[in-house]
């Protein structure tokens, strides 16, 4: 005869294994995160590069010069305009939790310049 009292520690030690776990996971995790395609970039149309805003200053640029997204400059094939832009916008690698955190909006991107 099973008693129920005898299975509750069980399920309560279940639990916290399954707490623990997640934990764990979204804490060591790693994943790729990138900038997103709304992310601002100058696009230097002499030149046919784009430059990432914190390197807008050190920019060899000419007048001709737009604000757009990450997602339109790659759509022109657009190169960077230095290694200062592509270091600037090159993937990293962040924990599970902080993904979700920025994908809910709980938490700011390296991007959001």
């Amino acid at each position: 005869m099973n008693h129920p009292k005898k299975q509750t520690p069980r399920l309560i030690t279940g639990g916290v294994v399954a707490v623990a776990a997640i934990v764990v996971i979204f804490s060591f995790v790693k994943v790729p995160f990138g900038p997103h395609g709304d992310t601002r970039i100058i696009l230097e149309h002499t030149h046919l590069t784009y430059i990432s805003p914190p390197c807008y200053e050190q920019a060899e640029k000419t007048n001709n010069l737009a604000e757009t997204t990450w997602e339109k400059a790659q759509e022109l094939s657009y190169t960077p305009e230095s290694a200062c832009t592509e270091q600037s916008l090159k993937p990293i690698e962040v924990p599970l939790s902080y993904w979700l955190m920025e994908k809910l909006g709980m938490a700011k991107s390296k991007w959001d310049w």
